[in-house]
């Protein structure tokens, strides 16, 4: 399928019927996604507006972009993690959050050939260089990160638990490159969608489209004759 984008879309209404369509099972993940897209759709904070998305058999995950393209970020090993250790099926979305318009939050969809687009991020991905935390007493500190999860634990006693972990790049300049590349070559190879065609055709590839289909089919079948002999009257 060639690329496409959806511009100007209700985004949570797109990402809703894609989970119908291919979420199975603890279709509740999409209650936090929910929120957090609704919520970040009304501050619009920069980097924070563009977010990579899945929908998975069981369950659903929305990362920051940013932090996906931060090598062994817990966003990360959670992007990599169904390409490299499971044969599950992925639906991936690109997504960049443009507000709220009568109450819903707007913005630009990209589908992503997934286990492309995650060899793609295992070869631009950046070294993190420090983990900032902020602790629950407002304490905030930045530790090495090969060694922040020792510190965190130290802290911990002193000044509560972490509310708020944050990954710095050994050079932020070259992450903004690389995500600004990334942009433009995705958006310019994209040519404009129609948001039903594509659901239509998602829904022939699903397994609940599938199995429509194949009872369909059956149903269309003529029955063969019964050859039991009738029972004299």
């Amino acid at each position: 399928m060639a690329a496409v984008k959806f511009e100007g879309v209700d985004v949570l209404d797109f990402l809703g019927q894609v989970v119908e369509l291919h979420t199975q099972h603890y279709k509740d993940d999409f209650n936090i996604d929910r929120e957090l897209i609704q919520n970040l759709a009304a501050c619009k904070n920069g980097e924070n507006e563009q977010l990579l998305w899945m929908s998975r058999t069981c369950g659903t995950y929305c990362l920051w972009e940013r932090d996906v393209y931060l090598q062994d970020s817990h966003e990360n090993k959670v992007w990599r993690f169904y390409h490299e250790q499971t044969k599950d099926s992925i639906l991936a979305y690109a997504i960049r959050l443009d507000g709220i318009q009568n109450g819903k939050a707007t913005g630009c969809i990209w589908p992503l050939d997934y286990h492309a687009h995650v060899e793609r991020v295992k070869l631009l991905s950046c070294a993190i260089e420090k983990v900032s935390v902020l602790f629950q007493d407002g304490t905030q500190a930045a530790f090495p990160h090969d060694s922040y999860m020792q510190q965190i634990n130290m802290f911990k006693a002193e000044h509560g638990t972490s509310k708020c972990v944050a990954w710095l790049p050994e050079s932020e300049r070259e992450l903004q490159t690389i995500l600004r590349r990334e942009h433009v070559k995705r958006d310019y190879h994209a040519k404009p969608g129609n948001i039903q065609e594509y659901m239509d055709s998602l829904k022939k590839d699903t397994l609940r489209g599938k199995l429509e289909k194949a009872k369909s089919a059956a149903a269309s079948i003529p029955k063969a004759p019964s050859h039991k002999k009738e029972p004299e009257r």
